[in-house]
């Protein structure tokens, strides 16, 4: 049959066999190569294959055009190009009319290959990436690999990273709901999204499709740990105040039970708070809450199963409750030198953006400009006026009762008494304030210099 090319009945051959033998991997194979051959014989599947070939040559032959270096060139190529386009009309009108009267098995199979760049047999996290990103144009691939990150872990039944036919069904299932439409109209709108598409066509190739297993198979984990009741019943177990997060304390008391030792514990909680908590909350929610316990069962090298099963028998036991007054004193201890950490983290932090800030070469510049009296330091009526200058030019509806609050707010990053700021302070200070304005710095400065530089002109 195969070599008759008759594949709807090589597949209803191979789909027969699976019946009565449904774990017989030669037959899903075959079954698997059976669909695959048949869509991409398809007469749709042809027109697809053209359409693609003749849009590309015409875009070619376009920016040949604009980049021409004489009249008979831009002629040449134009009519080329014109051509090119008819001739990719032509083949998306006969890859429309194909595509109508195929049935919503062979829809499907048609738009799994045209994802299935590779021919693998599945879709991988950057094939996925390729399709979403023709769906939304103004979805930057970046971004559109964390989406395809989500749906594979959320769809990823055999923990692969990577979807089957099956898998992907589940996942257009889904997109059919969400969208309120039918199998049919779903594959023939992302068929035609990815075949007409008039956008970026480069897909980026330093993606590392190992990497990004590894990042789905995480996420899939994470997600069945969340889903799992012995989760929610652990994270009701640590929050001991109920307000539906965990502090440092309920933590480390949780640890406790596995350790039995609050020094050890505190340890533990101290590491995997400073690397679980990046907004800097000091408490985690229940997502978080999930990420931790799963790094303690990787750091232990055991399973989930374990770490949820010992943890819950230790909380749960007599007596679980009861701490010692020199148990509760290390918890103290261990709180506090937590707190530290954390503020010497922040400072860090903080103090690597002045760095970044008095690095930037317009950070300086724009010293200099508000620097009106060129004394080497900025002092209030300075920043007040530069300021102004900047609100005028982003047109801010700042008062000037509000302008002087913000300048004695920056003013407070005068660490040495002057009643001035010198280079590094005038940077913290602008950092503070590209912060307080959600904005870059860098873009943030960049207008300040033009704000600047315009009003001294004027």
């Amino acid at each position: 049959m195969r070599a008759l090319k008759r594949f709807t009945e090589e597949v209803n051959a191979y789909r027969t066999g699976i019946k009565y033998c449904p774990d017989d991997k030669a037959l899903k194979d075959g079954l698997e190569k059976a669909r695959q051959q048949r869509a991409n014989g398809s007469k749709a599947s042809h027109a697809a294959r053209r359409t693609e070939a003749t849009m590309r040559a015409a875009s070619s032959r376009k920016k040949k055009a604009t980049s021409s270096s004489s009249v008979s060139q831009f002629v040449h190529e134009t009519k080329k190009n014109l051509e090119l386009q008819l001739a990719a009309i032509q083949a998306q009108l006969k890859m429309v009319s194909e595509l109508a009267a195929m049935t919503m098995e062979e829809k499907m199979d048609l738009l799994y290959n045209l994802l299935d760049k590779d021919q693998s047999g599945t879709i991988d996290a950057k094939e996925l990436a390729g399709g979403l990103r023709k769906r939304n144009e103004g979805l930057s691939f970046g971004d559109a690999i964390q989406k395809s990150v989500e749906m594979i872990a959320i769809y990823d039944e055999d923990g692969d990273a990577e979807l089957d036919r099956d898998e992907f069904r589940h996942f257009v299932e889904r997109m059919v709901s969400e969208l309120n439409a039918t199998v049919d109209e779903f594959c023939e709108f992302l068929v035609y999204q990815i075949l007409f598409s008039t956008g970026d066509e480069d897909v980026e190739d330093d993606v590392d499709v190992s990497q990004l297993k590894n990042e789905i198979q995480e996420r899939g984990q994470l997600l069945d740990a969340l889903s799992d009741p012995r989760m929610m019943s652990l994270f009701v177990l640590f929050d001991k105040d109920g307000d539906q997060a965990v502090s440092f304390k309920e933590v480390a008391c949780g640890l406790y039970h596995l350790t039995n030792s609050m020094e050890e514990s505190a340890k533990a909680t101290t590491g995997l708070l400073l690397m679980m908590d990046k907004d800097d909350k000091r408490v985690l929610v229940y997502e978080q809450f999930a990420k931790l316990i799963l790094a303690i069962a990787a750091a232990a090298n055991t399973t989930f199963d374990e770490v949820a099963d010992d943890l819950t028998l230790a909380m749960t036991a007599e007596g679980a409750d009861e701490m010692d007054e020199q148990i509760m004193k290390a918890l103290t201890i261990a709180d506090a030198e937590y707190q530290q950490s954390r503020d010497a983290e922040r400072a860090e932090k903080e103090q690597l953006k002045v760095i970044d800030a008095l690095s930037y070469r317009r950070t300086l510049r724009l010293f200099d400009l508000w620097d009106s009296d060129k004394s080497g330091t900025i002092d209030f009526d300075e920043l007040f006026v530069g300021l102004r200058r900047y609100q005028a030019a982003a047109n801010t509806e700042a008062g000037v009762d509000e302008t002087e609050e913000i300048v004695q707010a920056l003013m407070a990053q005068d660490v040495d008494g002057d009643q001035a700021l010198d280079k590094e302070e005038f940077a913290a200070a602008m950092v503070n304030y590209a912060d307080a304005m959600n904005t870059d710095l860098h873009q943030l400065i960049d207008f300040m210099c033009v704000a600047t530089a315009l009003g001294d002109a004027a």
